[in-house]
């Protein structure tokens, strides 16, 4: 299928923003990134702004004017822009909209769900839908206060809280994890304490800032540090408790159904991803499992093309 102009797609959460531009016959032309949508921790106005710099980036990059894009479909956590925002740079888009859970199923190239996307990056969050009956849930997502396990904020948090056991001596155990934050915020020995309080308390550490530690953490794992081994593994069996209940709402032990996982925290690989297949193994034998490698932005406009920019269309 072949629009009558490019497409923009828009996709972000509590970390960055990102943008995709494809030409007339469905090629990927150019992707830019941009920084946090989501409301929950920022102004509408930053959102708005960040969404902005993306279109600008992504068609600037490409050589393509906005007059030329038909279509702006997003799937943003949080905001929904139309042409309020977004109308000066493509005066003649029509807007279409779908959700975090869509982008996950199509990173995993599953354009007619049944069964049960999962996401672990800045926060992490599970849906399970059921393409017979329309039936959906979801679990997870509730932000740093109240959840978010399973998650790279998680694991940031869970580092910097042994790091600080280490740093006293309570930790039994031949570990660099003190070293490496050390390096990350160019502190030593005798600087740590007080270093980490003004980064703690008096200058906050942003939530993306602490989700960015989660490689850190992973790194060390890989390397078989043991205290870095042992928060990581923690989190990974705290995200597949998540996926596990979340398919327990809809499905059966023996039925079969697609398990679509993406977020940057799968880059660990199966560090992160083992107690996912184990779990879903043992308690859902017939569930296939598909990690999602691709760009988001890239996977929506996929998504959106596949199905005609259907779900849900709207012209402002």
């Amino acid at each position: 299928m072949e629009s009558e102009g490019y497409l923009v797609c828009l996709e972000g959460g509590g970390t960055r923003s990102q943008a995709a531009l494809f030409d007339p016959a469905g090629a990927l032309l150019e992707t830019r990134e941009s920084t946090s949508v989501n409301t929950n921790f920022v102004t509408l106005e930053a959102s708005r702004a960040a969404v902005v710099r993306a279109v600008e980036s992504v068609l600037e990059a490409a050589g393509v004017l906005g007059e030329r894009v038909t279509h702006c479909v997003s799937a943003l956590v949080g905001p929904r822009f139309g042409s309020e925002a977004l109308g000066a740079l493509i005066p003649n888009a029509t807007y279409h909209y779908y959700s975090e859970r869509d982008v996950v199923f199509a990173r995993a190239d599953i354009y007619r769900p049944h069964g049960v996307a999962v996401v672990a990056a800045t926060g992490a969050t599970a849906w399970a839908v059921r393409a017979d009956d329309g039936r959906s849930a979801a679990m997870g997502g509730w932000g740093t206060l109240l959840g978010d396990e399973g998650s790279a904020y998680a694991l940031g948090v869970a580092m910097l809280r042994a790091a600080a056991r280490v740093f006293d001596g309570r930790v039994d155990a031949d570990t660099r994890l003190v070293e490496v934050l050390q390096e990350h915020f160019g502190l030593d020995a005798a600087t740590y304490r007080t270093g980490m309080y003004d980064i703690a308390y008096w200058n906050p550490i942003s939530r993306a800032e602490i989700a960015a530690l989660a490689p850190l953490a992973t790194d060390l794992a890989a390397k078989g540090d043991p205290v870095a081994l042992q928060i990581t593994h923690e989190i990974a069996v705290d995200l597949a408790s998540l996926a596990l209940d979340t398919a327990a709402v809809l499905f059966e032990s023996q039925e079969a159904f697609d398990v679509a996982v993406a977020g940057g925290l799968l880059k660990a690989g199966d560090l992160v991803f083992a107690p996912l297949k184990e779990g879903f193994t043992r308690e859902f034998p017939r569930a296939k499992l598909a990690l999602g490698n691709e760009d988001p932005a890239v996977a929506l406009g996929r998504l959106a093309r596949y199905h005609n920019f259907s779900p849900i269309h709207q012209k402002e």
